[in-house]
């Protein structure tokens, strides 16, 4: 909320604002004017035991994420967001402000600096950073110029010439010309699907890293600011559903749940994304040399090729201004001062309202649900999120239950919904020759809403523990089980002042691991992480 010199405005009161659901109002049930504090976070430090919550004086804390996405950015970008980067961090970051950068690469989501130690040390980091020469999705514009050398303009390029004169060369003549054209077309859809493949592995790559950030934010209280330093988005998104819009020849419709419980994840962790598009200032892109030869061929790709790149880079700034807007957040493009970008997002989580209303449960009605705040005063700029979607997972969190739980195993974040403490208990010889059973406890913070009262007292949770070997491999299958209980009025009490424990084992051979424990509330779907090293003697 802000005045027309972009100053935040300040005093305001719950009757001031409205706030509507596909154009319905909703009652204001919560409402709260935050002034978020810069304060580091630290980490427990007993040797035994291991939590996914950090410490830190204050309350309103604020947290900001910076991504480098070296997935979706062309090399010579990936240059430049590190070296403005590098420019936010030594000039403006205030040494106080809680800054985490990761990376996202072909092997997934990569933690370069964290919130517990000194922002100072980020820049060491990022000197360590090393960018990716492979970008997954290429243009089709690009693409056909790649591939452009493999044909000739001229259609008639590499048939055997006869004399003219004969019906047996003009019939060899138009025997090799729809050999040629048939295998031209081969090669061209064999590219189609090959750029197809790679665009739909970027997108998952993409969504499921935007998953387990969310997934391990959720757990800390306020506005969360993500800055996403990218090239674009491998995928466009359609202005009334905002579902994906299909690429080329593939729908897409399979990723719509990845897609869509991203969202959800997203909004209930409360993040504010703010795509940076690194690229910089565009200017008309121009066919490279070998495609202009031969550019009067109506079949040469060069032709239309500014029009076709430049359309194209309209709508990597449209679906970045989308997706802004889907979290309240701001959209950064076609500027070459992307450290206003870096500086913008974090002066955004300072000061803010936060409204919240009640959902009705009962309108279970699947898709996307657009949202409006107004506010009783001129000359104002009302900047939140424009909508949220209800997806199966919303409705049934059983639905992502398998999805979640191996995203919660295999990645290296801590997920934070449920506060998880993980202790090493006694370690014995196990059944198997040359294996040491490891005991271990997980256990959760006192939380009411784990147990469903109009159930019967009916608690439904997994615990997991997975080790891994010093080169990420799994030394094992995971290993836990599904708690599905209904509790008697003894057991709730106990569990409401000291929290829900759990007791498990694992047989492991001498040597140096690392584990991975998770615990997710089935009735809810919230979920709780943390590794631990461990060292079987």
């Amino acid at each position: 909320m802000t005045d027309k010199s972009g100053n935040h405005i300040s005093g305001l009161k719950k009757e001031d604002f409205t706030v509507l659901e596909n154009g319905a109002e909703q009652k204001i049930a919560t409402f709260e004017e935050i002034t978020s504090d810069p304060q580091r976070m630290s980490r427990p430090r007993d040797p035994n035991e291991f939590t996914n919550s950090l410490g830190g004086e204050g309350s309103n804390r604020r947290i900001t994420l910076i991504v480098l996405d070296f997935i979706n950015t062309p090399f010579v970008a990936q240059a430049r967001a590190r070296q403005d980067l590098f420019k936010y961090l030594t000039q403006s970051l205030d040494q106080h402000e809680p800054t985490a950068l990761y990376t996202l690469n072909r092997s997934g989501i990569q933690v370069i600096h964290d919130f517990t130690t000194d922002p100072r040390i980020l820049v060491a980091a990022l000197h360590q950073i090393n960018g990716d020469t492979y970008e997954m999705v290429d243009s089709p514009e690009d693409s056909q110029a790649m591939s452009a050398g493999l044909t000739s303009p001229d259609s008639n390029a590499g048939v055997p010439k006869g004399d003219g004169g004969s019906s047996q060369s003009s019939k060899g003549h138009s025997q090799t010309q729809s050999e040629a054209n048939s295998l031209q077309k081969m090669m061209q859809d064999t590219e189609l699907n090959f750029r197809s493949f790679e665009q739909r592995l970027a997108i998952t790559y993409t969504l499921e890293a935007m998953q387990q950030v969310a997934q391990a934010l959720a757990g800390f209280p306020g506005r969360k600011s993500l800055i996403w330093a990218s090239g674009g988005f491998p995928f466009n998104v359609s202005d009334n559903s905002m579902h994906l819009a299909p690429a080329g020849r593939d729908s897409l419709s399979d990723l719509l749940p990845l897609y869509e419980h991203t969202w959800q994840l997203l909004n209930d962790a409360e993040i504010s994304l703010y795509p940076v598009d690194v690229k910089g200032l565009q200017t008309l892109s121009v066919a490279p040399a070998s495609m202009r030869n031969g550019a009067g061929n109506p079949r040469n790709p060069s032709r239309n090729y500014g029009s076709k790149a430049m359309s194209r880079e309209m709508d990597t700034q449209s679906t970045l201004q989308t997706f802004a807007s889907m979290t309240g957040g701001r959209a950064y493009y076609n500027s070459n001062d992307l450290v206003k970008g870096f500086r913008d997002a974090v002066s955004d989580s300072a000061r803010y309202y936060m409204l919240g209303y009640y959902v009705d449960h009962s309108n279970t009605k699947a898709g996307w649900r657009r949202l409006a705040v107004k506010v009783n005063r001129d000359h104002t700029e009302v900047r939140a999120r424009s909508g949220f979607f209800v997806t199966d997972a919303t409705i049934d969190p059983e639905a992502s239950r398998n999805s979640d739980i191996s995203s919660a195993l295999q990645s290296p974040l801590d997920f934070t919904s449920l506060t998880l403490v993980a202790r090493w208990d006694k370690t014995e010889p196990a059944k198997d020759p040359g294996k040491k059973r490891v005991n271990y406890e997980m256990h959760l913070a006192p939380d009411p809403t784990l147990i469903n009262d109009a159930d019967n007292n009916h608690l439904v949770m997994d615990f997991m523990a997975l080790a891994k070997t010093p080169d990420g491999k799994a030394a094992d299958h995971p290993m836990g089980q599904k708690v599905d209980v209904h509790l008697s009025p003894e057991k709730v009490s106990v569990i409401r002042q000291k929290g829900v424990a759990y007791g498990g084992a694992l047989d492991l051979a001498p040597g140096e691991y690392t584990i991975r424990f998770v615990v997710r509330d089935n009735l809810s779907g919230r979920i709780g992480s943390v590794v631990a090293p461990l060292r079987v003697e």
